[in-house]
Order: C-alpha cells, then sequence, then structure tokens
C-alpha cells in the first residue's frame, strides 16, 4: 500500500511559540553576527595561537549530522526498508537544513562572507591541490544532489528517486570524509594527523545523524499528534548501538597509534592536559559509554523514553568531540624551534568563550530550527495522521434507534 504524506497544519499555538521563539534567538544571532562583521573577529575567543572557534566546530558537526541523515534515508529508497518510509522524507530534509547551516557556518567564520562565490570558482581562483578546495566542490555538489534528491522524493518519482538515491549517498560519505581528510592530512598538528580521520569522521557523521533523526522523529510525531511506531524506533536504537560501537574502535585505534612514539606528546596533551576533561567527559562518556549502557541494557534499551536520552546524549557528545579535536589541536604548542621561544609562541593556547560568538552560535542553530518547521508546515514529509475516532451516541439516540429498528406490531 502506498503511503500518503502530508503537511503540518500549523494552526496550533504551540506551534507559533516555538517559531516566534527561535526566530528571535536567530535575529539575536544575526545582530552578533552584524556586531562582529564589522568589529573584526576579536569578538571571537580565536586567537593566533588558535585561530578556529566556534563556526569552524559547528560547521563540521553539522555536515556530519546532515551527512549522517541523508546516508540513513538510503534504508528506505535504496535498501528497500519500508518500515523507516514514513520518515524518510523527515531524514532528507532535515540533511538538506543542515548542510545549509553548515554552509552558513562556514561563511560567518570567512570574515568577508560576501566573497563566498571564490569557494565555488573551481580550478580558476582555487588551489585543487589544497583539500580545503575539494571540499568546497564536495559541500556545493552535495547541497545540489540533496535538493535534486528531494525534488524527485516529493515528486514521487520511484524510477529515479533510487538512482539519484544511491549517487546522493556515495557522495555524503565522500563529503565527510573530505571533512575528515581536512584535520587527517594536517602532518603538522600531530592530534589531527591520521590516515583514519575520514572513516572515523564517516562512523561519527553516521552515529550523530541517526541520534538526531531519532530525536527529531519522535519529537515531530508526538507533537504533530502522529503515531510513533515502537518496533521503527528499536529498529534505529539497536543501529544506534552498533554504530557506536564502530566509532568507539575507530578513535581506540586513532588514539593507541598516536600514543606511539614519536607523536606520543600530542596524544598525552590531548588525554592528560589541561582539555582532556572535553575528550573523557565531553566525548568518551556522552557520546560512547553513556549511550551504550542504555541501549545494551535489557530494559532501558526497549525504552523509547532512554532511547531518546541516549540519543541526546549521543548528539551532545559528538559535538564535544568535534570541540575536543579543534581546539586542543590547535592550542597544542608547535616546536618548531627547539630551546627558549620568546613571546606567546611555544605556549598552549587558550579558548574563551566570547559573548557575539556564543549569540552567533544559538542563532545558528535557532535558525535551523525555523527552516525545519516552515518545512513541517507548507511540504508532505510527514505520515498522515489517525483519522480520528467517532463520538460515542448518546444514550437517548442509541435507544431511539433501537426503537425505530423494531418492527412494529399490526
Amino acid at each position: 500500500m502506498e503511503l500518503t504524506y502530508t503537511s503540518m497544519e500549523g494552526k496550533a499555538k504551540g506551534y507559533y511559540i516555538a517559531l516566534a521563539g527561535l526566530a528571535i534567538v536567530a535575529l539575536a544571532g544575526f545582530i552578533a553576527f552584524i556586531v562582529s562583521y564589522i568589529s573584526g573577529h576579536q569578538m571571537f575567543g580565536s586567537s593566533n595561537l588558535i585561530p578556529w572557534g566556534l563556526p569552524i566546530i559547528i560547521a563540521i558537526y553539522l555536515i556530519g549530522l546532515s551527512a549522517g541523515s541523508l546516508i540513513l534515508s538510503s534504508l528506505t529508497y535504496v535498501f528497500g526498508q519500508t518500515q523507516y518510509k514514513a520518515i524518510a522524507r523527515m531524514a532528507v530534509m532535515l540533511a538538506i537544513v543542515l548542510i545549509f547551516g553548515a554552509m552558513v557556518a562556514i561563511g560567518v567564520d570567512l570574515g568577508r562572507p560576501e566573497k563566498f562565490w571564490r569557494l565555488f570558482m573551481f580550478f580558476y581562483l582555487n588551489n585543487m591541490s589544497s583539500m580545503f578546495a575539494i571540499n568546497g566542490i564536495l559541500y556545493g555538489g552535495y547541497f545540489v544532489i540533496s535538493l535534486t534528491y528531494f525534488g524527485f522524493i516529493l515528486a514521487n518519482n520511484m524510477k529515479w528517486i533510487k538512482r539519484i538515491g544511491i549517487f546522493a549517498v556515495c557522495w555524503a560519505a565522500l563529503v565527510h570524509m573530505g571533512t575528515g581528510g581536512i584535520f587527517g592530512f594536517i602532518a603538522a598538528r600531530e592530534i589531527f594527523h591520521s590516515p583514519i580521520k575520514p572513516l572515523e569522521f564517516l562512523a561519527a557523521a553516521m552515529v550523530s545523524g541517526l541520534a538526531l533523526l531519532i530525536i527529531t522523529v519522535v519529537l515531530t510525531l508526538r507533537l504533530s499528534k502522529r503515531d510513533v511506531v515502537s518496533e521503527m524506533i528499536h529498529g534505529l536504537a539497536r543501529l544506534l548501538s552498533i554504530l557506536i560501537v564502530i566509532l568507539l574502535l575507530l578513535v581506540l585505534v586513532d588514539k593507541l597509534t598516536h600514543m606511539y612514539s614519536p607523536s606520543r606528546e600530542s596524544a598525552a596533551f590531548l588525554l592528560t592536559g589541561k582539555f582532556s576533561p572535553l575528550f573523557w567527559v565531553g566525548q568518551i562518556g556522552l557520546a560512547y559509554i553513556f549511550p551504550i549502557l542504555i541501549l545494551f541494557h535489557p530494559k532501558a534499551g526497549k525504552s523509547i523514553k532512554w532511547i531518546i536520552i541516549a540519543s541526546i546524549s549521543v548528539v551532545v557528545g559528538i559535538f564535544f568531540e568535534r570541540f575536543a579535536l579543534v581546539i586542543p589541536g590547535l592550542a597544542e604548542p608547535l616546536h618548531l624551534y627547539p630551546g627558549h621561544i620568546e613571546g606567546i609562541w611555544g605556549e598552549a593556547g587558550t579558548f574563551w568563550f566570547m559573548p557575539a560568538e556564543i549569540i552567533l552560535s544559538l542563532g545558528m542553530f535557532a535558525f535551523l530550527g525555523v527552516l525545519y518547521l516552515l518545512g513541517l508546515k507548507f511540504l508532505d514529509v510527514l505520515p498522515p495522521a489517525p483519522e480520528p475516532l467517532p463520538e460515542p451516541v448518546p444514550e437517548t439516540e442509541c435507544e431511539s434507534i433501537v426503537e425505530d429498528s423494531t418492527p412494529s406490531e399490526e
């Protein structure tokens, strides 16, 4: 039986309150961006020692969430898993919203975002031997391919959905492996440098994308008064638990490799230095251990409530994973010259959370929330709402019906 998709009515008071609240936060973020654009990046916590701050962390975080969501949509459109068909359109729309947010974050970090067009002047104004230039092709192509894929899905053109779906999934994998390559190929930064980084980034994308999809699906279906199929959520939770174990193994191999000389000092800086709580508590604790304990528990792993808690922990933990990669990786002093180094060079960097950067970051997330809510209202991405039960017939009417149906005696 063909599933009919619908949009959210969006007439409830709660919908408009949520939309207005997110719009206000997004507006505050836009004002913070204007202030930072006029005053410069000194409004951010980045510095000469740590040139990348929250915008770059958010960018690589959203790229992973988007790639993971799009790849998971292939469970239905590519691999024919019909039990996930009800949420497949939501997954693709969420992926498009997230990659758009990632591109916004990259534009914010440019300092001169009006020159973003230079990123797409392939083979002309770009150094195509650079991973940054290559990823410009991957990101731009991914956005266009995702929109095309979503267009055929909305048109219900099954002939082309699977063909473009296979291409879109492969491209999404390349997108996040390319993002991992940006870090993994930087030999000067030992915390970054690793041939496993592309695979680690892809696994993290699958984990975070699936966790966010579980949260989004359950909240969206419940708030729109649609049924949440427990078997579907349990199936996604089982897949999430397997992917977390794979990601944990990749991170373990990466860190054990870095503990081998001569890169041992960099690994020690991350694992035992002042940024070590980001790794042990934020990444290992929230992203891996706590969700694994929940999802493999015989009772908690079957409870939708605890599955949501585990998914929230994963989404927050993967953000800390990105933070624990970027900030400590740049804060570690480069030993370019032996002996004493004058000035700040040779000291470990420090990152400060600045008000403008925090408001801007929250504004970007709120803006994506606005886009998602508008998409639910104007696009047919939701499964149909259950039909309301018929109202009970009053007893007086029942008696009259019985009397009318009784044959009269002549």
